[in-house]
């Protein structure tokens, strides 16, 4: 069986989360019998066997998914239309309305994304959820003495995963701390800030402000990301929202003490300490309109201190929860829903 599959053109970069995603998706799709031919053979990170199809093949098959933005949405003339997105605000763009009605039927990653898409198309829609593989191994986390109790955070600088956030707050209860650190792995650029008390100007970046602060702006690929988590202690991700929130359930899958909103994610009973929030009008309207969850800054601050003076009765725990995320959240377990899905439509439409 053969489908359409395709994306923006950074879609198949694991550097980010789509890319991430996708690459997996086809992956499993292929191991189970259901061929992908790609409407693009330029995508980074595919090898040139993975890629060799050219684009006349892309309108062959009955069936097109498209795992992007609604508005880039591409499907051959007579195929099966299935759109499918994460999101992660209450609001959808002007532009994402047409797209969303015009597919035969939506897939999202959540049932809080599918809420939110249940209010812009009457299209069905189907969640289908997203996993890890077995390349995120759990280990028991004691600490080192040997260096630094280090927090790890991943996301910037999209905002809404809020480094700043976690910033402000490991600045409150650590500043001048030489013993815990704060590492910040950026994609490209830091957009976090020191701000003077007085004037509320920007200062410049926390690192060079502050020795127990590093960031790491370049690009390292899955591998390295995977040892970078092996060199921290607690991962830390008060986001706004997430289509779904990979690293996070890397971080799960790892075995290491998580701090993340929960409201968005399927997989919220395995974060190890949950952060609350609040409903809010988004501040960034122009990339996320609508209303998101703002995390407790307050929540934020107990749960990050918790863990650093219970770092063993909350490392056990995260150790116990890496096993039930692999078991839940293996990437061909989670596919076979959509595997099935896709095996009805071909069989009751052609």
């Amino acid at each position: 069986m053969q489908i359409a599959f395709t994306g923006a053109p950074y879609y198949m970069d694991r550097s980010v989360g789509y890319g991430e995603a996708s690459y997996h998706i086809y992956k499993t799709f292929e191991r189970h019998g259901i061929q992908c031919v790609f409407k693009n053979t330029q995508y980074a990170g595919m090898s040139v066997n993975d890629l060799i199809e050219l684009e006349p093949e892309f309108h062959k098959p009955n069936i097109g998914l498209s795992f992007i933005f609604p508005h880039e949405y591409s499907f051959g003339p007579n195929q099966y239309k299935i759109g499918y997105t994460p999101w992660e605000s209450t609001g959808i763009f002007p532009n994402w309305k047409k797209p969303l009605n015009a597919v035969d039927e939506m897939w999202t990653t959540s049932e809080w994304c599918a809420d939110i898409f249940s209010k812009h198309t009457t299209k069905p829609i189907f969640v289908f959820k997203h996993g890890v593989t077995d390349d995120w191994i759990p280990q028991k986390r004691v600490i080192n003495p040997n260096r630094p109790f280090r927090f790890l955070h991943i996301g910037e600088p999209a905002s809404r995963k809020d480094a700043q956030l976690v910033v402000d707050v490991f600045l409150e209860l650590f500043d001048g701390n030489k013993n815990v650190e704060l590492v910040l792995k950026c994609s490209g650029m830091n957009t976090t800030r020191i701000f003077d008390k007085k004037t509320g100007q920007s200062k410049g970046s926390p690192s060079a402000f502050h020795h127990n602060i590093k960031t790491i702006e370049s690009y390292i690929t899955t591998e390295q990301i995977n040892g970078l988590y092996d060199l921290c202690d607690v991962f830390v991700y008060p986001s706004w929202g997430e289509g779904f929130g990979l690293n996070p359930l890397q971080a799960i899958a790892k075995g290491i003490p998580t701090i993340s909103t929960h409201d968005w994610a399927t997989y919220a009973k395995y974060i190890t300490l949950p952060v609350d929030g609040k409903w809010a009008t988004s501040p960034w309207p122009e990339t996320h309109p609508g209303k998101m969850i703002r995390p407790e800054k307050q929540h934020l601050k107990e749960q990050m201190l918790k863990v650093y003076n219970e770092y063993q009765k909350y490392s056990a725990i995260a150790y116990r929860n890496a096993f039930l995320a692999h078991r839940d959240y293996n990437w061909d377990k989670v596919s076979k829903p959509a595997i099935k899905r896709l095996k009805e439509i071909q069989k009751s439409n052609f």
